[in-house]
């Protein structure tokens, strides 16, 4: 029998006028390099990082409002994509009706999808295939922030203790393969911290065939945990945010993407393959060059070496923390005081910033272990572990090299 071949893509989000290009007839073009993965897959899964809907009614959250046509839904099934994976922060931030209307429109193109819906467990459930007379379950979590499901109500779903394992359990009674697709993580960090490490071995531990993640913003290590493959992060896909020299100056892991060839053999294990691609100055994705995928290999190198000792893992997750960590206590103060103050606008701001760091696992972990550091007098940088972030950011820029 024949391998199964999938192809995992990280967020897509073809905000401002990039929707208009892809509508248009331009997704193959500004697509590139990854249109041909798409073409050679049995089936392909995309990350939706925006509600579809014609009406905006945002919620108060924390960062932009995302919103897209509808009309996109039906084109991103004629680029190939087979599953949208919505358990992420901006699926629901356009409300509950900007949801309904996503999910209607996902399924009158014949897009099948998981990870969020009108009722938490309904958001639990995986979108499930026949392939080559297997059947596979993909399951999607996330941390979500704001657009995680309350309760049982609509919206994202919770990457909590009880969900996801009691799930991926139940399932694998029912299905030959598993693959767990997670929205996690700290953004713009090489490192995955040590919960959002746990939190993709736990689903391989849980049953899962093959683990992949994003939300990072930056493509991050791979691993082999007990014979099951993951990825912590694949950085983005496609976003409508113009590429300007200020903005790849700060962040110019924002620009570089990958995305997960797995595949799955009738007679063993899963394997992954991560392709690199960068975004351009018109937001179309290109090939690496030589070089640049040279320093690509090299610093997936060394994130994985990092990562394969716990001890090494522990310290420069520390060092990251640190860094984040001095944002959040600068910002603190301001909060509080703004919380305590007599403007009603700026305390449901502190408020809700407050919120957010407390319920997301990702910046609860980063104000969490600074105050751990602070508590314990190690809050002083770790200058080596510093460096080797230095040296990382470097070779990302160095993927960009011609």
């Amino acid at each position: 029998m024949d391998d199964l071949k999938i192809l995992v893509t990280a967020d897509i989000c073809p905000n401002f006028d990039l929707q208009d290009e892809i509508l248009a007839g331009a997704g193959a073009r500004l697509l590139g390099p990854v249109k041909a993965l798409i073409d050679e897959a049995d089936l392909v899964i995309g990350n939706l990082e925006t509600p579809l809907c014609d009406r905006e009614a945002p919620i108060p959250k924390c960062g932009p409002n995302f919103i897209c046509k509808p009309a996109l839904a039906p084109v991103l099934r004629g680029l190939g994509f087979h599953c949208m994976t919505l358990a992420n922060n901006h699926i629901n931030d356009q409300g509950t009706q900007g949801l309904e209307q996503t999910l209607k429109v996902l399924g009158e193109a014949k897009l099948a999808y998981c990870g969020a819906g009108l009722t938490h467990e309904e958001a639990c459930r995986p979108a499930v295939f026949k392939i080559k007379d297997r059947t596979l379950a993909v399951f999607n979590f996330g941390e979500g922030e704001f657009a995680q499901a309350q309760e049982d109500g609509p919206g994202a779903a919770r990457l909590d203790a009880w969900w996801p394992e009691r799930s991926i359990q139940d399932a694998r009674r029912e299905v030959d393969l598993i693959l767990v697709v997670l929205h996690v993580g700290n953004e713009y960090q090489p490192i995955p911290s040590q919960v959002t490490a746990d939190f993709c071995r736990r689903m391989a531990a849980a049953g899962a065939d093959a683990v992949v993640a994003h939300h990072a913003h930056i493509p991050q290590a791979t691993e082999e945990h007990d014979g099951v493959p993951i990825c912590f992060s694949l950085g983005n896909l496609l976003f409508g945010y113009p590429f300007t020299p200020e903005r790849f100056e700060a962040q110019p892991c924002w620009f570089l993407g990958s995305v997960a060839t797995l595949v799955f053999p009738m007679d063993d294990t899963a394997t992954m393959a991560l392709h690199p691609f960068k975004q351009t100055a018109d937001r179309s994705l290109a090939a690496l060059s030589a070089k640049g995928f040279e320093a690509f290999r090299e610093y997936m190198r060394r994130c994985e070496q990092i990562l394969a000792d716990p001890a090494t893992h522990q310290r420069f997750w520390e060092q990251e923390a640190r860094n984040l960590f001095r944002g959040h206590r600068k910002g603190l103060p301001v909060y509080v005081a703004d919380l305590n103050g007599e403007d009603p606008a700026k305390a449901h701001r502190a408020a809700t910033i407050l919120y957010n760091l407390v319920r997301c696992d990702a910046h609860h972990e980063a104000v969490r272990r600074g105050f751990r550091l602070m508590y314990e007098n190690r809050l002083e940088d770790d200058a080596a572990a510093q460096a080797e972030l230095n040296a990382l950011g470097e070779l990302v820029r160095q993927c960009f090299a011609e």
